[in-house]
C-alpha cells in the first residue's frame, strides 16, 4: 500500500475520532449540556409521570430544573364532567434554573369510580431544540365491573352469615398490581352494633392482599346510599408463580340478622409498578398495611 493511501486513511480515521465524544458518541450528542429535569420531592428522584392521590391535592408542587429559558404549556384533558380536574395555580421562577409549578387536583372519589384520567404539562426551549412532557394521572386503568343485578339501581345486600362470591376473572394480568374498589354501607336497628359492623373480602385463585393475607376485614359505616365517604379501595398483589387462571372475590358478613350491608360499584383496576412508584416485597407488607386500608 503506498504512502498516499496510508496518509488518506489516517486522516479519515483521525477525523472520525475527533468527531466523537468520550463515549464514542458524536460531539453533538456527547457535548450537549442543556437539560430539563422534573421532580416532586427530591432533585435526586426525577420523574416523567406524576400519580395524584384519589382524594386530590390542594397546592401541590412540581419542581423543574433547567439551564435553558423555559416555555411551558398545560395540555387540558377534560374529565367526564366536562371540567378540567387539574388546574395550574402559578408558575414561579424561585431562583435561576428552578421553576415551581403549583397546582390543584380535584378528588376522584365523588364519582364512586377510580377510572384513570390524565393531564399533561410540557416544558421546552425551542431555541435549544429541547423539551420535556410530564403526564399527570389520577386513578388507574379500569379492568372490570361486577354487576350485582340486572335491575337499575339495585345493589348487593347481605345479612346474617350470608356470603356472595363474584364471577371468575380469568385474565387478571400477572405483572400488574390491582386495586379493587366498591361502596359499602350498612343499616341496623341495633344502636350498639352501629359502630362495629364488619365486612370480610376474601380472594381465591392466587391473589393476596398487600398484607400477605387472602382475607381483608373493613369496618362499614351506617349510611343510606353509595357516596365518597363509604368508597373502599384495597390494593391486591399478583404472584405469577401462584396465580390461578381464575380469581374470585367473596364478601361475607359475620354480624347477626339485625345488620344489613349494602355493596355497590365493585370494580377492578390494573396498576403498573411505575404507577405505584414501588415494588412490593415480603419485607414491605407490614410497612404499607396502613396505607392501603379503606378510606
Amino acid at each position: 500500500m503506498n504512502k498516499t493511501i496510508l496518509l488518506l486513511l489516517g486522516a479519515s480515521l483521525a477525523a472520525v475520532l475527533c468527531s466523537c465524544g468520550k463515549n464514542g458518541e458524536p460531539d453533538s450528542v456527547a457535548a450537549r449540556k442543556e437539560y430539563i429535569k422534573v421532580y416532586e420531592t427530591s432533585p435526586d428522584k426525577t420523574v416523567n409521570d406524576i400519580q395524584v392521590p384519589f382524594e386530590g391535592v390542594q397546592g401541590g408542587e412540581i419542581h423543574v430544573l433547567s439551564n435553558v429559558d423555559l416555555q411551558w404549556k398545560h395540555l387540558v384533558d377534560p374529565d367526564e364532567t366536562g371540567a378540567d380536574w387539574f388546574t395550574i395555580k402559578s408558575v414561579d421562577v424561585v431562583e435561576p434554573g428552578h421553576t415551581v409549578v403549583t397546582y390543584d387536583a380535584a378528588s376522584i372519589l365523588p364519582f364512586n369510580l377510580l377510572n384513570r384520567r390524565e393531564s399533561k404539562l410540557s416544558f421546552s426551549c425551542p431555541e435549544s431544540s429541547i423539551g420535556k412532557f410530564i403526564t399527570i394521572r389520577q386513578g388507574y386503568s379500569h379492568y372490570s365491573t361486577e354487576d350485582f343485578s340486572d335491575e337499575p339501581g339495585e345493589v348487593l345486600t347481605l345479612t346474617g352469615n350470608q356470603t356472595y362470591t363474584t364471577r371468575e376473572y380469568q385474565e387478571v394480568a400477572l405483572d400488574y398490581y390491582d386495586y379493587i374498589s366498591f361502596n359499602a354501607w350498612a343499616e341496623t336497628s341495633n344502636e350498639f352494633l352501629s359502630k362495629n359492623i364488619t365486612l370480610d373480602i376474601s380472594i381465591s385463585g392466587g391473589k393476596f392482599f398487600a398484607t400477605g393475607l387472602t382475607t381483608y376485614r373493613i369496618n362499614v359505616p351506617v349510611g343510606t346510599a353509595a357516596d365518597k365517604s363509604n368508597l373502599k379501595y384495597l390494593l391486591l398483589v399478583g404472584d405469577g408463580e401462584h396465580m390461578s387462571p381464575k380469581t374470585t372475590f367473596t364478601f361475607s358478613v359475620a354480624n347477626d340478622d339485625m345488620v344489613f350491608i349494602h355493596i355497590d360499584n365493585f370494580s377492578i383496576y390494573q396498576v403498573t409498578e411505575a404507577e405505584m412508584g414501588l415494588i412490593v416485597g415480603d419485607e414491605d407488607f407490614d410497612e404499607i398495611e396502613e396505607e392501603i386500608d379503606w378510606v
